[in-house]
């Protein structure tokens, strides 16, 4: 089974991912912030994409990507941004830490689905 591990500190987009992750049959497993998120990716043994908000109180998108980036264990975890369109300058900053894609917010369900299937696919 696919794992992701979605990490945002909104609980209404966290409910969207579930519901979006869980509709591909994919395990999904979620975090509130980039520390608890860091700590739930080092205790899932199969995570296959890990899911950053960029735009986090406390440890930023920036920061949870650098330390994800940094954990040897995670090396072959893809890993999807999601940063507000506004931010586009971001998206550079991102790919240059080592997110393999970005989505930009507001995003539709089925475009994020897409992606999701798109990154699997392309890394299996």
């Amino acid at each position: 089974m696919i794992n992701i591990l979605c990490i945002d500190n909104s609980i209404t987009i966290r409910q969207i991912l579930k519901d979006c992750i869980l509709d591909l049959n994919y395990g999904f497993f979620e975090a509130e912030d980039g520390s608890a998120g860091i700590e739930l990716a080092n205790s899932i043994s199969d995570l296959d994409m890990i899911i950053v908000d960029w735009n986090m109180p406390g440890m930023s998108g920036r920061d949870t990507l650098i330390n994800l980036r940094n954990n040897q264990m995670l090396d072959n975890t893809l890993i999807l941004v999601l940063i507000r369109i506004e931010n586009k300058e971001d998206v550079i900053e991102a790919v240059e830490l080592g997110a393999n894609m970005y989505m930009l917010k507001p995003f539709s369900v089925n475009k994020l689905q897409d992606k999701i299937e798109e990154m699997i696919k392309n890394a299996g």
